[in-house]
């Protein structure tokens, strides 16, 4: 039964990496001018961000990443 516990750790770090990065492409894809791609990222990015255990964090997550891909571009 050991074995699980790592596993299900893994499946919830990639679960909490998912709305920052659709949350990044949605605000690159915002800035390129392509809204409706955006809107469709953003959209599913909220929705994997309320499926994650404490739903503040998902949420959070998603607006982190679409403010470091809405930023600036060096």
């Amino acid at each position: 039964m050991s074995g699980a516990l790592p596993a299900f750790g893994l499946v919830l770090l990639l679960l909490w990496t998912l709305p920052v990065a659709l949350g990044f492409l949605s605000g690159r894809a915002f800035r390129e001018g392509r809204g409706r791609v955006g809107g469709g990222l953003l959209l599913f990015g909220g929705f994997v961000g309320l499926l994650l255990p404490p739903r503040p964090l998902g949420l959070f997550l998603l607006l982190l990443g679409l403010g470091l891909g809405y930023g600036r571009l060096r």
